[in-house]
């Protein structure tokens, strides 16, 4: 089976100890199989001002502004094409992002979800 630049770039999430997770300034976020968050990479602490163990086994949407469920859920849809949404900051108002990349991979043991939200700049 061909193996693609995304693929390559998602399965580097499954190793913890990676390098890239930490230093990525894309909010990089590893979903459980009810779609509760199990890890963040330090640009989403930063960001959203949301310390990981603060938002670890929370669902993602509970961080998605209410008016942009739609939004979100349409993005997994045309990628290519996704409007932004907006996530909650910690402390005021809401940061716009993109989702620029997704996969979720199923194992014999489990299902995650990979999510690459990007800002966006204004």
């Amino acid at each position: 089976m061909p193996r693609h630049g995304v693929t390559d770039f998602l399965t580097a999430f499954q190793d913890v100890t990676t390098t890239f997770f930490s230093v990525e300034t894309d909010l990089l976020v590893v979903l459980d199989e009810q779609g509760d968050i199990e890890r963040v990479n330090p640009a989403f602490e930063k960001i959203l001002n949301r310390p990981e163990r603060e938002v670890i086994g929370r669902p993602i949407i509970v961080f998605v502004y209410a008016e942009d469920f739609a939004k979100f859920m349409r993005a997994f849809n045309s990628i290519k094409h996704a409007e932004p949404f907006r996530l909650l900051h910690r402390n005021y108002g809401v940061v716009a992002v993109r989702l620029v990349a997704y996969r979720f991979k199923k194992s014999v043991e489990i299902q995650r979800g990979f999510l690459v939200l990007r800002p966006v700049r204004a």
